[in-house]
């Protein structure tokens, strides 16, 4: 029986291309960083420049 779960790969070049990414949500690096983002978010605001005119 086939498997459902077949990971697709390309070569082009000395590159393999493949559709199977690791999830980095919960890697303990991003998570500090969203935190520190946060954090600075909260004390200094979301630039005005880029913020959508209304």
């Amino acid at each position: 029986m086939p498997s459902k779960n077949k990971i697709k790969e390309k070569k082009i070049g000395n590159a393999i291309i493949s559709d199977k990414v690791r999830d980095y949500g919960n890697d303990p690096y991003f998570v500090k960083k969203t935190r520190e983002s946060k954090e600075f978010l909260k004390k200094h605001g979301f630039p005005k420049e880029l913020l959508e005119k209304r």
